[in-house]
């Protein structure tokens, strides 16, 4: 029996709905736990927001050069914290993830509201709506961010907007007159200063205009919106004396190398994303030209792949190039009759019963992986918390030194860590950017009440030659003088997943 192509998207409905339910109440637990990290990249944003609010930009992106604790780097631009911090004071929430998470849950609940009126807007089927929400929220890239105290989706719903305004929902044309374009001008700002890497939309909207011919709409566009940035970005520098991009360019300092790149594809589980892209491809087979929804995924997919050889892995690079995908599938498969290229004949299209067929077998092949992937998650997840759990904090004077997953921990106790990212200060340390001096200063000395990690350190200092590339997290205390100081001062001992460093007793002359 042949499923008609109107059906498929519905029957796989109830399984869609449970799988967006699911991302949801995903979001919803970690705004319900705001004193828990739930992954690594959460506890530096939170340290930033914390210097934000017991200060004020200065002190976000400081200039002393990371000499005085707390030691905060903030790579992300203004506009998340600033967000957060206002939320914060008004529930009273400062020192917790209340303010972040909501801010990132907020703007992927717009994300999907853009979503849906992207593709009802162009009579495709709400079926088929749903059907692309799970595909998307259910792949790594996006479903880790749900929720998660991380900029990306606040710069990419920014980013959504800008271009629904300035293509509206139901044409891939760039719309005429100055309004438009000032609206997207105005939301690719905001999406810039709130993660620098959310650049491709811009690009590829000014590179749409000059297919159109558009050429002083194009220029005024460009030029104006970079100029606004850059602009910016110089008044934030002057504010904070030097301070904004030191620490905004602070990420740049990994190695590049292919192994970057790998490391993040293989994080993202390809058997999940890789299916969603054979899914639009099929979908939009024979309507695809050169157009804003193909400039925007294909730059996209070269300026996060760039990211990814240059700082290392993280599969929030899939993101973006993801919705990029995903508005490619929404705005040629369901395009207006003046926007469509010609038809293929019709002896080389495939048969009702094949579409049926190919579309039932590849929702088969994404949805399993999917399951499994987010039963996994939940297992890790719930793993995680407990193992959070177990560091109970005593009492302390001074700034300890901890992995930022104890960030929270220590907001409670009314004090703040020496360093808000170990993996990043590792990383300026091997290559002369930062001087740890002061550090090791304050360890020899033992002002410093306690060191805590989740990483095993071992019994070593860092092998000659050996850097962030070889060792991630263990090389910042590992590193010569780091590991010199801590060693000398401090016993180390495991505590179930945590390795501890207590000052040694003084010792009698």
């Amino acid at each position: 029996m042949t499923i008609p192509r109107s059906r498929v998207w519905r029957i796989f409905a109830p399984l869609n709905l449970l799988l967006v339910g699911f991302v949801l109440f995903f979001a919803g637990l970690r705004i319900a736990r705001p004193e828990t990290v739930f992954y690594y990249t959460e506890g530096p944003v939170l340290g930033s927001l914390a210097a934000l609010e017991s200060g004020d930009l200065s002190d976000l992106y400081p200039a002393d050069g990371w000499v005085e604790p707390p030691v905060v780097l903030t790579l992300y631009p203004p506009a998340y914290f600033l967000g957060a911090a206002a939320l914060d004071r008004g529930l009273g929430s400062e020192g917790t993830f209340t303010g972040l998470r909501i801010v990132s849950a907020a703007a992927l609940l717009g994300l999907l509201a853009l979503l849906a009126l992207h593709t009802l807007g162009r009579g495709a089927p709400m079926a088929w709506t749903l059907a692309l929400a799970a595909t998307l929220l259910v792949t790594p890239g996006v479903y880790r961010l749900a929720g998660g105290a991380q900029s990306d989706t606040l710069a990419l719903v920014l980013t959504w907007a800008g271009i629904t305004a300035a293509l509206g929902t139901r044409t891939t044309g760039v719309r005429n007159g100055a309004l438009p374009l000032l609206l997207a001008a105005a939301a690719f700002f905001l999406a810039f200063f709130s993660k620098q890497s959310f650049v491709a939309a811009p690009f590829a909207l000014t590179t749409a205009l000059l297919l159109e011919r558009r050429i002083r709409a194009a220029v005024a566009f460009s030029v104006g919106l970079a100029g606004a940035a850059l602009l910016g970005v110089f008044y934030l520098d002057v504010l904070t004396s030097g301070g904004y991009l030191a620490n905004t360019l602070g990420a740049l300092t990994g190695a590049s190398g292919w192994k970057n790149l790998v490391s993040s594809l293989w994080s993202s589980r390809p058997l999940q994303w890789l299916p969603v892209l054979v899914v639009v491809l099929l979908t939009a087979r024979g309507q695809l030209r050169w157009g804003f929804p193909e400039i925007y995924l294909v730059a996209s997919v070269c300026l996060h792949t760039a990211a990814m050889l240059k700082t290392g892995s993280s599969s929030n690079y899939l993101l973006e190039p993801m919705f990029a995908l995903l508005f490619l599938a929404v705005t040629r498969r369901y395009q207006p009759e003046g926007d469509a290229p010609p038809s293929r004949a019709a002896g080389g299209a495939p048969t009702s019963a094949g579409r049926s067929a190919l579309a039932v077998l590849l929702g088969l092949i994404f949805v399993v992986p999917a399951i499994v992937a987010l039963l996994v998650e939940a297992r890790s997840t719930r793993a995680w918390m407990d193992r959070a759990g177990q560091a109970s904090m005593a009492e302390f004077e001074g700034y300890p030194l901890v992995d930022a997953t104890f960030f929270a921990a220590v907001l409670r106790q009314g004090s703040r860590p020496w360093l808000n990212d170990p993996f990043a200060f590792g990383a300026l340390e091997e290559t002369g950017q930062w001087d740890p001096s002061r550090l090791v200063s304050d360890l020899e000395t033992r002002t410093i009440p306690f060191a805590l990690t989740l990483v095993d350190v071992g019994t070593e200092p860092a092998p000659p030659g050996a850097g962030t590339q070889e060792l991630l997290f263990a090389y910042f205390w590992r590193s010569d003088p780091i590991w010199t100081a801590l060693t000398g001062s401090y016993e180390q001992s495991r505590s179930g997943p945590l390795t501890v460093f207590l000052p040694r007793e003084e010792q009698d002359p």
